[in-house]
C-alpha cells in the first residue's frame, strides 16, 4: 500500500458518503426508534429534556465528524487496495463494517449484557452505510 495519497482522494465522493451516512442514519434509526429506545432504555422523557440544551445537536455534530473520518479511512483502503469497481467497493465495505465495527460492538454488547435486536440495530446502519460508501468511493475515482 505505497500508493496511499490524501491529495489524489475525491473528495466529492467523501462528502457525497457523509452525507448518504447521515440520511440513512436518520432513516434508520427513524424507522426504529421503538425498539432502540426499549433496548437503551432511553425514553421519550429523555429526549424531550434533551430540548435546548447542547445534548440536543452535539450528537450530530460528532456524528458528522466521524462519518468523515471512517469514509476518509474507507477511501484510503479503496485507493490502497486500488479497488475500482462496485464489487471489490461492496466487498471493502463490508469487510471493514464486520471486521472492524461488527467485532468490536459484539465484544462490547456482550459484556454490557445487552440485548442481540440491539447489536442488529446498532451494526445494520454500519452495515448498509459501509457497503454502499465502499461501491461509491470504488465507482467514483
Amino acid at each position: 500500500m505505497d500508493n496511499l495519497d490524501f491529495a489524489e482522494l475525491n473528495y466529492w465522493a467523501i462528502l457525497v458518503a457523509v452525507a448518504f451516512n447521515q440520511v440513512l442514519g436518520a432513516l434508520w434509526y427513524g424507522t426504529l426508534a421503538k425498539p432502540w429506545m426499549a433496548d437503551t432504555g432511553i425514553t421519550q422523557q429523555d429526549i424531550e429534556a434533551m430540548k435546548g440544551t447542547p445534548r440536543q445537536w452535539y450528537p450530530y455534530v460528532i456524528a458528522i465528524v466521524l462519518a468523515f473520518m471512517f469514509t476518509l479511512g474507507l477511501a484510503l483502503l479503496v485507493q490502497g487496495t486500488e479497488a475500482d469497481g462496485a464489487v471489490e467497493g461492496l466487498g471493502l465495505g463490508v469487510l471493514a463494517a464486520v471486521g472492524f465495527v461488527f467485532t468490536s460492538q459484539a465484544v462490547n454488547f456482550t459484556f454490557e449484557a445487552r440485548p442481540p435486536r440491539l447489536l442488529a440495530i446498532n451494526v445494520g446502519y454500519p452495515l448498509i452505510s459501509y457497503a454502499v460508501i465502499g461501491i461509491l468511493l470504488a465507482v467514483w475515482t
